[in-house]
Formats: C-alpha cells, sequence, structure tokens
C-alpha cells in the first residue's frame, strides 16, 4: 500500500498522519477518522464546513 494511500486510522507514523490529517475535508463514518484525502479513511463522507 503507498504511504499517501494509508488509512488515518492504521497509521502509526506521527509526520504521515499530521501529513494526511491536515486541512482535514473527510471524516470516516465509522470509526470518525478525520483526512484530507477521500482515500485515507474507510468509509468517506465530507465533513461540514464550521459556520
Amino acid at each position: 500500500m503507498a504511504r499517501e494511500h494509508a488509512k488515518v486510522c492504521a497509521v502509526t507514523d506521527s509526520r504521515l498522519l499530521n501529513k494526511l490529517t491536515g486541512e482535514a475535508e473527510f471524516i470516516c463514518a465509522r470509526c470518525g477518522a478525520k483526512a484530507h484525502g477521500i482515500e485515507n479513511v474507510c468509509v468517506p463522507e465530507p465533513l461540514e464546513p464550521d459556520h
């Protein structure tokens, strides 16, 4: 599995985790993990923007 397509819930490397979660746009409907890329969560749902 390529590092840039790693699932946030399985990442243990803190540098990679920070890279994947920075400016999160998606949340996993299963575990709640947040990520910038849709491919980095198992069950992606768009994050609602803060009002």
